[in-house]
C-alpha cells in the first residue's frame, strides 16, 4: 500500500475513533441517539437502562484506546501488546459492523433508505480494514 495513503487512512480511523469514543463518554445525542455509534449498538443489543450506559463508556475507552493504538502502531512505537489490542478490537469492530448494518436494519420498523446505509456500512468497513492493515496477526 502506498505509504502516504497509508498514513491517511489510519490518522482518519483514528480520529474517528477517538470522536465516537468523546461522544460515546460524553452521551451527546448523535446519530438520533445518545452515545452516538455506540450508544446505538448498544441499544440495539440491550435496550436503554444503566447497564446499556456502563457498556457505552467501555466502549468508548476501547475507541479511544484503540484509536492511540492504531497510531502507535501507525509511528512504529513499539509496545508488547499493541497488536493484541488491535486484534481484539477488529473482533469489535466486525461485531459492531454486524449489529448496526446487519442487525438493527432488520430490526428497525422504519425502512432503511439505501444511500445512507451505503455511507454508513462503507465508513464502518473503512475502519475494519485500517485496523486489519496495521494488525501483524491478521496481515
Amino acid at each position: 500500500m502506498n505509504k502516504l495513503g497509508y498514513l491517511v487512512l489510519n490518522i482518519a480511523v483514528a480520529l474517528y475513533l477517538f470522536a465516537n469514543g468523546i461522544v460515546g463518554i460524553s452521551k451527546a445525542k448523535f446519530y438520533e441517539q445518545p452515545g452516538g455509534e455506540f450508544g446505538k449498538m448498544i441499544r440495539t443489543i440491550f435496550g436503554s437502562g444503566n447497564l446499556s450506559d456502563i457498556l457505552i463508556v467501555v466502549l468508548s475507552v476501547c475507541a479511544i484506546a484503540a484509536g492511540v493504538f492504531l497510531l502507535l502502531q501507525l509511528f512504529k512505537v513499539q509496545i508488547g501488546v499493541t497488536d493484541l489490542i488491535l486484534f481484539i478490537f477488529v473482533i469489535v469492530w466486525a461485531a459492531f459492523i454486524v449489529i448496526i448494518d446487519i442487525i438493527n436494519p432488520l430490526q428497525s420498523k422504519n425502512k432503511t433508505d439505501f444511500l445512507p446505509y451505503i455511507i454508513q456500512l462503507s465508513a464502518h468497513l473503512m475502519v475494519l480494514g485500517a485496523l486489519i492493515s496495521s494488525t501483524k496477526r491478521i496481515s
